[in-house]
């Protein structure tokens, strides 16, 4: 490329086309007379035991179900204090980010404790 300024090579790069767009696939259709007897299934898959190599090694073993208490980083006072601070302020995102574990996992996750200083 000839001597150009940085800022106008990554405008040329940027505004070529694509050479293979990407093109992507939706649902397959379904005919109307097909409709009532195709069902659309999606569930976990439990493997009854382990799949093993050659060597007698698991490679892939069922997952056991697993309901973790999550403890959040923050207080409830802390939390409370920061969605009452401004956006620019970490302690907002922190707390906007506690909000979303929140609403993700219900009960499952709780505050840290507050520690009383004796």
């Amino acid at each position: 490329m000839p001597d150009l300024p940085e800022k106008e090579i990554l405008n040329q790069l940027f505004n070529e086309n694509e050479k293979f767009p990407v093109v992507e696939e939706g649902e397959p259709e379904v005919a109307k007379e097909l409709e009532p007897l195709v069902q659309k299934i999606e569930k976990e898959i439990y493997l009854s035991k382990p799949v093993i190599d050659d060597y007698g090694q698991p490679l892939v073993s069922s997952p056991s179900p697993q309901n973790p208490q999550i403890t959040l980083p923050v207080t409830k006072s802390v939390y409370n204090f920061g969605l009452t601070k401004k956006i620019s302020e970490s302690v907002r995102w922190l707390a906007e980010w506690c909000l979303r574990i929140i609403k993700i996992f219900g009960t499952r996750a709780e505050f840290r404790e507050e520690k009383v200083k004796s």
